[in-house]
């Protein structure tokens, strides 16, 4: 397989485990915060921290198929992504407009550029093998 190949198919499973994740994530929060009334922003918080070692190591294992990482490569990974929602937060917050179809597309944009970063990013410091 060449080399543009692999980094494709590393980056669909990248997408697919963050997808599965996400979906996850907002599964469980709406269930914690809806019926069972947990306070939104700290259950929020909550869920999503605890799915960032799960996640590294579906990442590490699936997406990247390495065996050992960097010694740094899970902290790499966890201030990605945090870094990643805060910069998605900070900019939906400041664009939204209220047209559902408007906001759906600077959700995507950002959520997408976001995901890319979050992959190179990764892809570079993370999951290099050690």
């Amino acid at each position: 397989m060449s080399r543009a190949r692999e980094d494709l198919a590393t980056f669909l499973r990248f997408a697919a485990v963050g997808a599965a994740f996400a979906g996850g994530y907002a599964v469980v929060t709406a269930i914690l915060t809806g019926p069972l009334g947990a306070p939104v922003l700290l259950t929020s918080t909550a869920v999503y921290a605890l799915c960032i070692p799960a996640a590294f190591v579906v990442q590490r294992r699936f997406s990247f198929r390495v065996a050992k990482v960097r010694r740094s490569g899970f902290a790499v990974y966890a201030g990605v992504q945090v870094m990643c929602l805060a910069a998605v937060s900070l900019i939906t917050t400041r664009f939204v407009t209220g047209d559902v179809l408007v906001d759906s597309g600077l959700y995507l944009a950002t959520a997408g550029t976001a995901a890319v970063a979050s992959f190179v990013i990764s892809r570079l410091f993370a999951f290099r093998p050690a």
